[in-house]
Parts: structure tokens; sequence; C-alpha cells
């Protein structure tokens, strides 16, 4: 019986709403969801600590503020000055985080999968900032908010991590909690250029 549990979007209610919303070819913006993706908050300092995640990542933490550093299907997000956020597309959570954990053994850090807690949307379009914009408090022009560059902020009620892919592109961490809401309320904000 456990065999047949399934893995659900937690937009699994809104489907309809959400493919209505992206059928259209408009270049203004664009939505799609990510789910499933493999997700691990890393927490830890020191130089042990950075040789041994180095060791099992194949490459080295970010250091800056907000950074990021990726790797093909893996990404590594700065998320305060002694926590990082792993990401893949690969479903390798339980791998990743057993091979940290066996690394890291014996040093004072965290490595806890959040992967089934959130889900990740991409956005992208030419207004892809002014929908941002009508919910969310942070200066996202590219001289303030760069490529590569990720915050903690919220899109009206919902927490999110915000991550700039691009010139037009975003990626959203939300909690799988408000994940509906979220994404009801950026499609409300994108009607004017969904058209």
């Amino acid at each position: 019986m456990l065999n047949d549990l399934v893995q659900e979007s937690p937009l699994v209610g809104i489907e309809a709403r959400i493919a209505a919303a992206s059928g259209g070819s408009t270049k203004r913006f664009r939505f799609t969801e990510r789910p499933f993706m493999t997700l691990l908050m890393l927490r830890g300092t020191g130089t042990a600590f950075d040789v041994a995640v180095q060791r099992v990542l194949g490459f080295a933490l970010p250091q800056q503020s907000g950074g990021r550093v990726t790797a093909g299907e893996r990404a590594l997000w700065w998320m305060g000055p002694d926590e990082w956020l792993i990401q893949s597309t690969q479903d390798m959570a339980a791998e990743l985080e057993h091979a940290l954990r066996e690394t890291l053994d014996g040093q004072h850090c965290a490595v806890v999968d959040v992967s089934s807690g959130y889900t990740v949307i991409d956005i992208s379009g030419s207004h892809v900032r002014d929908v941002l914009a009508s919910g969310c408090p942070l200066d996202l022009h590219r001289r303030a908010f760069a490529d590569g560059q990720c915050a903690s902020s919220h899109f009206f009620k919902a927490g999110i991590t915000l991550c700039r892919d691009g010139d037009d592109r975003f990626q959203i961490i939300v909690r799988r909690s408000f994940a509906e809401y979220f994404c009801l309320m950026l499609l409300d904000a994108a009607q004017p250029y969904l058209a």
C-alpha cells in the first residue's frame, strides 16, 4: 500500500486556471511550476565544513550575500551567513542528504531535506518585474537585484525566496501551504499581461 503513494503538486486544485493563464504565447508574462525539486537546507561554518561540502557537491559554497553557484543540474543559494539552499532538478535528496551527513559527521551542522515542503515557480517575461512589484517590496531593478541573486521576502501574505535567474526571469520558492494562495495572487497581478 505504501508503494502506491503518488506525489501531488500543491497546485493541483488550480491546474485549470494555471493552464488557461499559461496557454497563451505572450512574451509579457509566463508562469511554470517545477514541483518535486530536490531542496536541502544546509547550515554550518568553518573551513572544515566548507571543504567537506565542496567534496560532496563538487563546488565551493557561495560566500557573497544572496549569491549563487551552479554546476550542471545543481544550484547552491546563499540564504544567510551560515545557511545555504541546495537545489537540484534531479531526484537525489536522500542520497545527497546521506552523503553530506556522512562527510560532516562530528561537525556542528544541519542538513535537512525540505523538498516536500516547498514548490518552485518559474516566471518570466517583459512585465515580470511589474507583476512581482504589485506584492513584493524588494527593489527588483537589475542594479539592486542582479542575476544569480536571491532574497527572502514576501508576495502579499506569502513568504517566498525570490531568485533572479536572468534579465526577465525569476524563480520563486514557496511553502506548499502558501503555494495555491501565492499563485492565485500572482495570476491576478499578471492578468493585464496574459492576453
